[in-house]
């Protein structure tokens, strides 16, 4: 069967120290079939991982035009697997950035998208929790505030993680978000997460004035 040889082909591409496969990556995600475009998106997170630091910046930036192009869920799901399963902390860095630049609030799938984002908020790995709260920052939307929000909520949520979620909420937050943090600023003993409150309705316009 050709369609397996392809996604052999396309499996090992993965393994490179180099850029020489991005192009044929790339072109993989147009496949005709499913499970070699699914492929072509576990190699090019594992080639982002791979990478020397000086050639990924364009690696990223020429998958990213691709991906953005496409609104194809056999793209857009793998990469919300490998969040969702993944153990390795350069896999789940690199897809947690990915996600933010290719996913739209009408792309298949958002919902998980968002809560898979959400839950990344609490990764280990600092640096995952950061580009995972960018990336939300950049999808946006009423369902992205909604869950930030209730992660601010969850008192039994370690501070860092709902410090990111203030972080964000700044960022993607409505009217709603602006009197939650004003609240919060209140009443919060908080010391942290009162800082960061107060950056983020500085963004949203500012305190309420009585």
């Amino acid at each position: 069967d050709r369609a397996v040889i392809r996604r052999i082909a396309v499996g090992a591409m993965g393994n490179f120290g180099n850029a020489k496969p991005v192009d044929g990556l790339i072109e993989a995600l147009s496949d005709e079939n499913p499970s070699v475009r699914r492929t072509a998106v576990y190699s090019i997170i594992e080639l982002l991982s791979n990478v020397p630091t000086d050639q990924s910046h364009e690696i990223r930036e020429t998958v990213v035009d691709k991906l953005s192009e496409t609104d194809d869920a056999s793209v857009v799901v793998p990469m919300v697997d490998i969040l969702e399963e993944s153990t390795q902390n350069r896999q789940r860095r690199n897809t947690a950035w990915l996600l933010g630049r290719v996913v739209g609030q009408d792309s298949d799938g958002y919902g998980r998208i968002v809560k898979a984002l959400v839950e990344t908020l609490e990764d280990e790995d600092q640096m995952t929790q950061q580009f995972a709260a960018t990336s939300l920052a950049e999808i946006g939307g009423t369902q992205v505030e909604t869950r930030l929000l209730n992660v601010l909520d969850d008192e039994g949520r370690p501070t860092d993680v709902r410090g990111q979620a203030v972080f964000t909420l700044g960022k993607v937050g409505s009217e709603r978000s602006r009197k939650r943090l004003d609240d919060l600023i209140d009443n919060t003993e908080n010391e942290q997460l009162r800082k960061k409150a107060f950056s983020a309705i500085s963004k949203l316009g500012g305190r309420s004035v009585e």
